[in-house]
């Protein structure tokens, strides 16, 4: 079995992000190791960073840091998280978390495989697809 894990650089907020997403999605943070626990070479200033942390919610799993300190962080929109939910509420519940001091993308409409499905760019960048399924079958 092989397992896909999400690694999100969020350059100098990583703790902030990782605050942040336990807002929206609950969960737990796993792990937390800061530079200074680390062989990296590093300034004084950044060794408070985290070079790299685990957050799990449900089914919900990623890595987060904020990324070696001279190296640049750019976004795109080449890649998005797609989180599918079976409560309708949550579904809501979790994009009004997400879209504070973000940018919706595209709002919430009715796709033509019966389900509801929302955009929105968090405030770090990250894009997040969110799709409640209808008349679920499993």
């Amino acid at each position: 079995m092989k397992t896909l894990i999400a690694y999100f650089t969020i350059k100098g907020r990583a703790e902030e992000a990782l605050k942040f997403y336990q807002h929206c999605f609950g969960g737990e943070i796993l792990f937390i190791q800061r530079f200074s626990e680390t062989s990296y070479e590093v300034s004084e200033s950044y060794k408070t960073k985290i070079s790299h942390a685990e957050f799990k919610a449900e089914n919900i799993h990623f890595y987060i840091s904020d990324g070696f300190e001279k190296e640049a962080v750019n976004f795109g929109n080449g890649i998005g998280m797609t989180i599918n939910f079976d409560i309708e509420e949550e579904h809501q519940a979790v994009f009004e978390k997400l879209k504070v001091e973000g940018e919706v993308t595209f709002e919430l409409f009715q796709t033509t495989i019966d389900s509801s499905l929302v955009c929105v760019i968090d405030k770090f960048g990250i894009h997040w697809y969110l799709n409640y399924k209808k008349n679920q079958t499993s």
